[in-house]
């Protein structure tokens, strides 16, 4: 792990938005970890989430792979605007974009005379991009990646030849769901959008033992469920630790 993933994990588990117990999710399965950056609500907590998210971004495809920071609504916008402050601070400057759940009908979107741009404007807030953009997508987690798989969708009808070079997500939670496939697997193989996640769940449980943050009662349920719903290189953290 690089420095500033570390840090990132520190900041989680100090603000909470990390836990360790048992959680049920929305899959039904009962976790012993559990993650929410919808609990981050203030400015300083969303110029670290930034700084995080920018420094994955580049890491994954350098500070000119890419023209646009995009966020689905609604979590995402936060996470856009945040991520192109902590890119100018880096002396990345890039513009943030994110959709409209409703379609706004007055002002330019309903003036223009051209569809195209009448539809973009009424259904993106931000920058306005050309055909060929390059978006780097942005989002707090990927389940089964149903809202990045309708931004995508949307994208592509209002840009023309929309280029989507990485989706950065906070954390990788590498376990696989009913169908045997791992979210971030799947999403980067039925979209051909790579997933670049600021931590993996093995990093995170590594750095906390590290660091003598994760007790037996803890790394036991954490082996216990990557024992039975992780991805391979998660089963093999696992093993070496049961």
């Amino acid at each position: 792990m690089q420095e500033y993933q570390k840090t990132f994990v520190d900041f989680l588990v100090k603000r909470e938005a990390f836990r360790l117990g048992q959680f049920t999710l929305k899959s039904g399965r009962t976790s012993p970890t559990f993650l929410n950056t919808g609990l981050i609500d203030d400015g300083l907590g969303l110029l670290r989430l930034g700084e995080a998210y920018a420094g994955r971004m580049v890491d994954a495809v350098g500070a000119d792979g890419f023209d646009v920071v995009f966020g689905p609504a609604y979590k995402g916008v936060p996470l856009a605007v945040a991520t192109a402050i902590a890119l100018a601070q880096r002396g990345v400057v890039k513009p943030y974009l994110f959709d409209r759940k409703e379609k706004k009908t007055h002002g330019e979107e309903a003036s223009s005379g051209q569809k195209a741009v009448a539809d973009a404007a009424a259904l993106l807030v931000g920058h306005r991009p050309k055909a060929g953009s390059r978006l780097a997508l942005v989002d707090d987690v990927l389940t089964t990646g149903a809202t990045k798989f309708e931004a995508v969708s949307l994208l592509r009808s209002l840009i023309e030849d929309a280029k989507f070079p990485v989706l950065v997500i906070a954390l990788d939670r590498q376990e696989t769901g009913p169908d045997g496939r791992d979210a971030c697997g799947a999403f980067a193989e039925d979209t051909g959008i790579p997933v670049a996640p600021v931590a993996t769940m093995t990093e995170v449980l590594t750095h906390l033992e590290s660091t003598g943050r994760l007790g037996a009662t803890d790394r036991g349920r954490c082996v216990e469920y990557l024992e039975r719903y992780g991805t391979a290189p998660a089963k093999a953290w696992a093993a070496t630790r049961a």
